[in-house]
């Protein structure tokens, strides 16, 4: 009961500061029960939200701690891979440093070590990890790797590797929202603008016809293509 009680006075004040921010407040101010129940709706999908957080980060730390008991380079591949997963990309670096040199003809690791460098924007680094990913599996994460690897020689400032590294990748998976925009980065990097424009286009199109499970990242990737476009 007290844990009701004190959910719909949180509720209340919720309602109340929201009254205050512009273009939604008036909303809040004048529907009365309905602003209190939609204030609710959102604190409860907040409380939900923040519990599903905990309980991840409850469930990734007893994870850890017992890979931490066995010292191997396979467990320290294990949590880098999940501190990785969690953002916490220097705590990643060592673990995954250490199951690369300890498990060297594991692809897998090579290409977390790189996508942990590349965070960290230790570029030159994470091209040699990835390269060696390549060597052992180039089609590595279903064809993530050649779009790090794309990325990569992008940041590096070799549009035209990087270009080759789409070529190749396109040809094994076919082109996306996501190839495509690459794409057009290279080409305006080299001053080739008006195919840059088309691959930016060509982006755009391909968001729109992306599976159901591949469109909400495919939408990010035509909205940067269309601000890239005017740029």
């Amino acid at each position: 009961m007290l844990r009701l009680v004190g959910f719909f006075l949180l509720a209340l004040g919720l309602a109340a500061v929201l009254g205050h921010v512009p273009l939604i407040g008036p909303f809040f101010q004048h529907t009365g029960i309905i602003g209190i129940l939609v204030a609710s709706a959102l604190l409860s999908a907040l409380f939900s939200w923040w519990g599903n957080r905990l309980y991840r980060r409850r469930k990734s730390q007893n994870e850890l701690r017992s890979l931490a008991a066995v010292d191997s380079a396979h467990n320290h591949g294990k949590m880098g891979v999940l501190l990785l997963a969690s953002g916490r990309t220097r705590a990643a670096l060592e673990h995954l440093e250490l199951a690369a040199a300890g498990e060297p003809a594991v692809a897998e690791w090579h290409f977390r070590l790189a996508q942990a460098r590349f965070a960290r924007g230790a570029s030159l680094p994470a091209l040699e990890a990835l390269e060696r990913c390549l060597a052992l599996d180039e089609e590595h994460g279903y064809g993530s790797a050649q779009k790090l690897h794309a990325a990569l020689l992008q940041r590096l400032g070799r549009p035209e590797q990087a270009l080759a590294a789409l070529d190749t990748l396109e040809q094994n998976h076919g082109p996306s929202a996501e190839s495509a925009h690459r794409r057009g980065q290279a080409l305006r990097a080299l001053g080739r603008r008006e195919e840059a424009r088309r691959a930016f286009a060509e982006a755009v199109e391909l968001a729109a016809r992306a599976t159901r499970y591949q469109r909400s990242d495919a939408a990010l990737w035509a909205l940067r293509a269309r601000l890239a476009r005017y740029l």
